[in-house]
């Protein structure tokens, strides 16, 4: 046994002083005359008796009262058997989820409002000099202060739901890490409560902590049921948008957990731009199944279009909607570079529509500026490759612009040193046997809706040289057309722009590829893909920057804007382009799910935000889940307990080193009532 606060247990030398009175009776005798005194000897020797016994039993008890009474100002505990208590303090730390999953119904409410008060209720139940912290998902440097009762017990009334979602294992990483950083806590004894319903996730991370002087009490709190059904994304079947151009928008929706209902059907509003398109559907959604639905859609005008999908389920809401936003061009700009092999074929392809607007430039008066709003760059016939244009290309490639390279007859090393970076494979010897094309990937995005019969048997062009692609382990690539001798002749890498590489030459002397059909269909159909799209939406909390392609000077303020929101985000500047950065928009209390203006003195843009999916899912860890993650991290005190409702909470045992201080208490009134009841009744 130790003592909390041993310096008490001097207070026990008080205990020498009913002893001496007791042993030296200090009362006069008063003496009285009697005839005959062997009457009044035999009444004094038997009351002397009866005397001293009360006496003895009066000071036992006394003093018994006594010592407990100093026992519990010292308040002694037992220390744990694997645990060195090297302090006096205590301290509790309380992390409550307030994730959306915390949405979910309990016996008593929303699960976090049963987490609040349950925190309030082991606050409650501390002594008045306790010390507490308090955190959330947030983590934030604001919650790793050290808070008193008071303090505490104000800023769980300020807790609210956030969009931030955390693993376990951020959680006890966080909590270490906190501790650590603060010499207060070196030698403290810390109890750390976490309440949470401990959602299930795919965090398989792993690292030993120092937390030999911390006990953790993972308190899991139960919703009544574990059924939800949700958006989980969207996405359009084709990245291009034209004006009156058919696209299909696929919606996947999720059924956790939750019996098909009566009508076996969910009804689900699809909303872009109101005027534009207003549609109700029903879904037929299987038992704890996800299905993808497809919707028919035509954009009718150009311009920035924002859409909202929308459920209506009974049990988490913040999940029931869904935000996209995108833009609709009246034209694609696209810059030819022509080299010294340049052919026509690509500028007379892109002149028979008019939603491409193309500039020639020859390969040796290109400047920086000719790149400023262009989608598609065209390398037209080139043997050589400067270093500026390199670095232009890579820049322009960088930001979401697309490339698309056509080598001339005799192609320098140059080329190569693109090619690396583009991570495309470089020239190797040129190649004239087996140059008849012999495969189409057809399956591929880029040849989505291009060709009605997929017939392996079409009559297919040829090249008659071609300069032999060598892959490596920085190559990217993913071949579009294959030759009969096994070698790609086309191919793409998508990273965060497009790059498209020929190769052979497009000059009459390699064959006659641009008199095919094929040639014109991979000449528009680069151009469509080369749109530069902003996300169709944002994850709130993700590492996600969004790119501005608008052109802005060093005055002008960009604002993320709704009807009662204002929030000027910070922008990144990388070669050229503007970047805006929602991460620490997140902990905006009015950022909610939507759809959003970007402007400056204009609207410039739209930006659509939506709550991570993670939280969508309410299958939980069970105990022995929950208690082996602990230990992965090398917390050997783990106490874990499970709650459903308000009534169980007083079942919950946190073990603190001073919890026999009632008992002692409670021994102090026990034997005075003794020490009273033998000075009343035993004569």
């Amino acid at each position: 046994m130790k003592f909390l606060y041993p310096q008490f247990l001097w207070a026990l030398l008080v205990l020498l002083i009913p002893i001496i009175i007791h042993l030296f009776n200090f009362k006069r005798y008063k003496t009285l005359y009697f005839s005959s005194l062997s009457f009044v000897k035999y009444v004094d020797q038997k009351t002397k008796s009866t005397q001293s016994l009360k006496h003895l039993l009066v000071l036992i008890s006394r003093l018994l009262a006594f010592i407990f009474l100093v026992l519990a100002f010292a308040q002694p505990y037992f220390p744990s058997e694997n645990e060195q208590q090297t302090t006096l303090e205590s301290i509790t730390s309380i992390y409550i989820d307030n994730s959306f999953s915390m949405q979910a119904m309990g016996t008593e409410g929303e699960l976090l409002s049963q987490a609040r008060e349950n925190a309030r209720q082991i606050i409650n139940d501390a002594s008045l000099d306790s010390r507490f912290i308090i955190s959330t998902n947030n983590l934030s440097g604001s919650e790793e202060r050290i808070l008193s009762k008071v303090e505490a017990l104000e800023q769980i009334d300020f807790i609210n739901f956030s969009p931030k979602t955390r693993s376990l294992s951020e959680i006890i990483q966080w909590q270490s890490n906190n501790f650590q950083k603060k010499n207060e806590l070196e030698n403290s004894l810390i109890n750390c409560v976490l309440l949470s319903d401990f959602q299930s996730t795919k965090d398989n991370r792993t690292e030993i902590l120092n937390l030999k002087n911390t006990t953790f009490y993972p308190i899991k709190i139960s919703p009544e049921n574990q059924q939800n059904i949700y958006i989980d994304s969207v996405w359009f079947t084709s990245p291009i948008h034209k004006i009156n151009s058919k696209n299909e928008l696929n919606i996947r929706i999720q059924n956790k957990g939750f019996e098909a209902n009566q009508s076996g059907t969910i009804n689900v509003e699809i909303i872009i731009d109101v005027a534009d398109f207003h549609k109700s559907i029903f879904v037929d959604l299987p038992y704890n199944q996800e299905k993808i639905t497809q919707v028919g859609y035509m954009d009718k005008s150009i311009g920035l279009k924002e859409g909202k999908i929308q459920l209506v389920d009974n049990h988490l809401y913040f999940d029931d909607s869904y935000f996209f936003s995108y833009q609709v061009k009246e034209f694609v700009n696209a810059l030819i570079i022509d080299g010294e092999d340049a052919i026509e074929n690509i500028e007379l392809v892109l002149s028979l529509d008019d939603y491409f607007k193309t500039k020639t430039r020859e390969i040796t008066a290109i400047t920086k500026t000719d790149f400023d709003n262009i989608d598609i760059v065209y390398i037209n016939g080139a043997n050589e490759i400067t270093n500026g244009l390199t670095n232009y290309l890579t820049e322009f490639v960088e930001n979401g612009g697309s490339v698309a390279l056509f080598p001339g007859t005799r192609p320098n090393s140059s080329w190569n040193t693109l090619l690396q970076i583009l991570h495309l494979p470089k020239f190797g010897k040129k190649v004239q046997s087996g140059t008849k094309i012999n495969s189409i990937t057809y399956e591929d995005p880029f040849f989505d809706g291009v060709f009605e019969n997929k017939s392996k048997r079409l009559n297919l062009p040829s090249v008659s040289t071609i300069f032999q692609p060598q892959s490596s382990n920085t190559t990217l690539s993913n071949a579009l057309i294959n030759l009969q001798n096994g070698l790609p002749l086309f191919v793409t890498v998508k990273e965060k722009g497009n790059a498209f590489m020929f190769y052979s030459s497009l000059h009459e002397s390699f064959g006659n590829f641009t008199k095919d059909a094929l040639f014109p269909t991979i000449i528009l159909r680069m151009a469509e893909l080369s749109q530069r799209h902003h996300p169709l939406f944002v994850v709130i909390g993700s590492e996600t920057s969004y790119p501005i392609y608008e052109k802005l000077n060093s005055e002008e303020i960009v604002h993320i804007q709704s009807t009662d929101f204002d929030y000027i985000p910070p922008i990144t500047n990388i070669a050229g382009v503007n970047y805006i950065s929602l991460k620490d928009a997140s902990n905006h209390q009015k950022l909610i799910a939507g759809n959003y203006d970007l402007t400056t003195s204009k609207k410039i843009g739209a930006l659509s935000l939506n709550y991570d999916r993670t939280e969508s899912d309410l299958t939980s860890m069970d105990a022995k889940a929950i208690e082996k993650k602990f230990k992965q991290f090398g917390a050997k005190n783990v106490h874990f307990s499970e709650i459903s409702s308000q009534s169980n909470f007083s079942t919950l045992n946190i073990d603190k080193p001073f919890s026999f201080w009632k008992l002692c208490i409670i021994f102090t009134l026990i034997f005075v009532l003794i020490e009273m009841l033998l000075i009343r009744f035993l004569k």
